[in-house]
């Protein structure tokens, strides 16, 4: 399995203060079941998690130094998870945040309360028409998802992929997140299933949230949600297949 959406990069936002406890969280998802995790700290430029991405590097490797020293089967993979803000594009233009793996995707996510969805809209399309890919990150959190979840059909539609945190599925964000993202799983609007994990126990809980997911979508589907659909955006060849039905 592949992690697409974490925050096991040290000392940079709300996730691990520290190489002690990114190690402690990388021993987790190994035991888990993960063989690639992809870093994506918050870039929030209204905030003080904008770390440069060149500092970003430097963790990176050097989680990798302590991944190999302990002898983690484990492949990093560096980005960011991008705060959506209306003038947030010159940010973009100057690289003071990165697509994941180097690649073409970027991970975006917007405001869970009150939040526009035109806008958010409009601007993940100014990010495709300068040639990226754009996943929203756990659209099951957001109240304007959460009061009808058919409104990310249209966001499937232009473009854009989405990423269900697997937590949501055992309620670790609430009653309404697990609905939504139960319905999204069901109704097959998901294409990426991560663990958005902070902290050591949101991986100690993965599970029960997969034997969750499993339930719902069965096995075939869960590997393209956790392996295969990760594997395609991180660089392999292939083609991400969208094909969403109706709540």
């Amino acid at each position: 399995m592949i992690d697409m959406h974490c925050h096991v990069l040290y000392d940079v936002d709300d996730g691990s203060k520290s190489e002690e406890q990114s190690m402690e969280m990388l021993r987790a998802a190994e035991s888990v079941g993960f063989k690639g995790i992809v870093l994506t700290p918050h870039y929030m430029s209204y905030t003080h998690f904008i770390s440069p991405v060149s500092e970003n590097r430097k963790r990176h490797r050097r989680l990798n130094q302590l991944i190999k020293r302990e002898g983690l089967n484990l492949r990093l993979y560096l980005g960011n998870e991008v705060f959506y803000e209306p003038d947030l594009l010159p940010d973009l233009e100057r690289g003071e945040f990165t697509t994941l793996n180097k690649g073409s995707y970027f991970l975006v996510e917007t405001m869970r309360h009150d939040a526009n969805k035109d806008h958010f809209l409009d601007f993940l399309y100014r990010i495709q028409i300068k040639g990226y890919e754009t996943i929203v990150a756990h659209p099951e959190r957001y109240d304007f998802v959460q009061d009808d979840p058919n409104v990310l059909l249209d966001y499937l539609d232009r473009g854009n992929l989405l990423q269900v945190n697997a937590l949501s599925l055992i309620g670790f964000y609430g009653k309404y997140a697990q609905k939504t993202a139960e319905i999204m799983l069901d109704c097959n609007m998901a294409q990426f299933l991560s663990s958005d994990a902070h902290m050591t126990k949101a991986y100690e809980l993965m599970p029960k949230a997969l034997d969750r997911a499993l339930e719902i979508v069965g096995p075939r589907v869960l590997k393209r949600l956790m392996l295969t659909n990760p594997t395609i955006a991180l660089g392999a060849k292939g083609n991400i297949v969208v094909n969403p039905t109706e709540y």
